[in-house]
């Protein structure tokens, strides 16, 4: 930062005091204008002002800036494609713990890879790399459905998940979805209502119309279903039966139906400003 800008810098979190609020707008404004450079000199300021009212002015700015950072970073990772889950997953993350890093989680998904990997060959069945993959990820690492209510936030952020290994359906089907994906096999979303699962698609398989070998539940330990399973379940539940419910779906929605179930779980438990906080990162274009 140059002297001006730091200079512009200071002037601008003094006046974060003034009370007439036209002035305190333009420079909140400013402030969220200049980006992240600026947090750690309001955080500074933050520690050592003794009012209440200018802490919670610069919460409010901090949360701005921090809020639109991650609108950015999602918006390029759409438009990179949508495809590292994790990554997606990772900034879905960012919005209850912004100073959350990446290194850590990738290392840890990294590690269950190549655990995976020495396993692996060509003469394995796709049913035989499943079970390789159920293998490490649930009897090895331990991972597994959470036993929690379904509108706990802690199940829908990744970070929480990687250190508990305990975590949502939808969180379960995207961290083993992504391990597949570095691992160059074809399992992908499927986004069936009431319980996100998986598929191992196969071009060349001819006898299912959407060429899927079979179904995988990743919230039951990857155990295998058929399509018939499938749609025994949308009875029970006295769901009609749409096309793509049965078959893969982009990274974009394995994404964004995370983001409706934080969501959700943030309305149910009582923080309804995250909630709609979440609404606006889901659906501004």
């Amino acid at each position: 930062m140059t002297e001006s800008a730091h200079k512009e810098l200071e002037a601008l979190i003094s006046l974060l005091e003034d009370p007439d609020n036209q002035v305190f707008n333009n420079v909140s404004d400013r402030l969220i204008e200049l980006g992240e450079e600026v947090v750690p000199p309001l955080e500074k300021r933050w520690e050592i002002t003794l009012k209440p009212d200018l802490q919670e002015r610069i919460e409010n700015v901090i949360r701005k800036i921090q809020f639109n950072a991650l609108q950015r970073g999602m918006d390029s990772w759409k438009s990179g494609g949508g495809t590292d889950l994790l990554f997606g997953a990772y900034l879905v993350a960012r919005f209850q713990y912004p100073e959350l890093q990446y290194e850590q989680l990738n290392e840890k998904i990294e590690k269950i890879k190549k655990d995976i990997w020495l396993e692996l060959n060509n003469d394995l069945t796709a049913l035989e790399k499943v079970k390789v993959i159920n293998y490490f990820l649930y009897d090895i690492h331990r991972f597994d459905k959470s036993l929690k209510k379904a509108h706990t936030p802690q199940l829908y952020l990744l970070n929480h998940v990687i250190d508990t290994c305990k975590g949502s359906p939808v969180m379960l089907g995207l961290i083993y979805a992504e391990l597949a994906r570095r691992l160059n096999l074809p399992i992908y979303g499927v986004n069936l209502p009431r319980n996100f699962v998986l598929c191992y698609y196969d071009p060349e398989y001819h006898e299912d119309p959407n060429n899927i070998l079979f179904y995988i539940n990743p919230s039951d330990k990857g155990s295998v279903l058929g399509l018939k399973e499938l749609q025994h379940f949308l009875r029970h539940l006295k769901i009609e039966e749409k096309e793509f419910y049965f078959t893969p779906c982009s990274g974009t929605d394995v994404i964004e139906r995370l983001i409706i179930n934080l969501q959700y779980a943030y309305q149910k438990s009582g923080q309804s400003e995250k909630a709609q906080a979440l609404k606006n990162l889901l659906y501004k274009r």
